[in-house]
């Protein structure tokens, strides 16, 4: 992603943004892990071994930065609440870290933790 400002162009990789997010977002309680975006994404992180930006993605737009994040949450939190809490963090770190308030940010909640067993939703 890259921001123009007054003194010239600021280039932030889309990892280094992703790494952020995510750490961010497993620090929350409630949160059990962060997800994967469809078979291609889970693939490519399988061979990658690379769990530092799973889940997270970003699209620059016309009206800013849209992020998209999927989640995996503890058996038992209130949703709606927990998804309005990852979008104030996100927002929040984003703007502390790199100075960037995204314009949406999309939480897709995948799946249901409780304990050592995983449901899908």
């Amino acid at each position: 992603m890259e921001r123009r400002t007054e003194y010239g162009t600021l280039a932030i990789n889309d990892e280094v943004l992703a790494a952020i997010v995510q750490s961010a977002v497993l620090e929350m309680p409630g949160v059990a892990d962060v997800g994967t975006f469809g078979l291609g994404e889970g693939l490519t992180e399988l061979i990658k071994k690379d769990s530092g930006t799973r889940g997270v993605t970003f699209q620059d737009t016309d009206q800013g930065l849209v992020v998209e994040i999927a989640v995996i949450v503890d058996y038992g939190e209130r949703i709606p609440i927990l998804g309005r809490r990852i979008v104030n963090r996100i927002s929040q770190v984003l703007s502390d870290a790199v100075s960037i308030r995204p314009a949406k940010v999309v939480v897709e909640v995948q799946g249901i933790r409780s304990g050592t067993s995983e449901s899908s939703r």
